[in-house]
């Protein structure tokens, strides 16, 4: 059984997070891929994340999910839980996993124009305005900038290559306390 550990995979809509995760799930031995839309399929009459008016609904999002991937690590897996979980949310994340969980944090980061490619290649059009907007929130880091990973112009096996190598510097590390 490995450490107990929780690696979030974040960063806006088309950064390459589900990639990521799910190849790091499938590198570790006991990798298990969390997939935070999930969560959102849940409530029956679900609010648009983007908007002010969602709060309450992403705030307890981030409480489940930190429970749920929480549970897993301290069951031995090793956790890559992907989803849009910006640095304003990660303390409510955060608060729910046991102290003796590691825990990383990696913000793909991929220039605007190539972001709102591969979403409307995905979604379509129609996002563009959210997509902008947290575009320039996941941009602005602040203390959490050294867990900014550029995705622009890698392959996804040259993204998990320079993810593996930079987490074998400890560059993902965050701690709890710097995040309260």
């Amino acid at each position: 059984m490995t450490l107990a550990s929780i690696t979030i995979v974040s960063g806006c809509p088309g950064a390459g997070k589900a990639t990521l995760a799910r190849e790091l799930a499938l590198l570790a031995e006991d990798g298990l891929h969390l997939v935070s839309d999930t969560f959102y399929d849940f409530p029956a009459r679900p609010i648009d994340p983007a908007t002010p008016a969602a709060h309450r609904q992403n705030a307890s999002m981030m409480r489940a999910l930190g429970r749920a991937a929480g549970s897993f690590a301290e069951d031995g897996y090793a956790v890559f839980l992907d989803g849009v979980i910006g640095p304003w949310f990660l303390p409510v994340l955060v608060r729910e996993i046991a102290p003796g969980v590691l825990l990383e944090y990696v913000v793909l980061q991929v220039g605007l124009e190539q972001t709102l490619n591969r979403v409307r290649q995905r979604e379509g059009p129609g996002l563009s305005a959210g997509v902008v907007h947290m575009h320039r929130a996941f941009s602005e880091l602040g203390p959490l900038a050294h867990c900014a990973l550029d995705t622009s112009s890698s392959s996804p096996a040259e993204v998990v290559a320079a993810f593996l190598a930079r987490r074998r510097r400890n560059e993902f590390s965050v701690s709890r306390e710097k995040l309260a």
